[in-house]
């Protein structure tokens, strides 16, 4: 029996409660497609009678700014 492993994916899930709000991060979800991120994000964030909701792929995000450790190595 080839059982083949299926790649999942982890989506961050954005959104805005009303118009003109801030976008803001509500969680995420793992996923193999697109298609089925964006159920999961409707169906698992559905608390609120969001105006927009958005699905990124994690893997497509661009850092702009790293956080910093919190202690950094002390080079003697």
């Amino acid at each position: 029996m080839n059982i083949k492993a299926v790649q999942q994916f982890e989506y961050d899930v954005l959104s805005r409660i009303n118009r003109g709000d801030d976008l803001m991060h509500i969680g995420t979800v793992e996923a193999n497609s697109d298609e089925l991120a964006r159920v999961y994000a409707r169906y698992i964030y559905d608390e609120e009678k969001w105006v927009e909701m958005y699905i990124v792929k994690r893997e497509n995000m661009i850092c702009i700014r790293e956080v910093e450790p919190f202690f950094k190595k002390r080079v003697v």
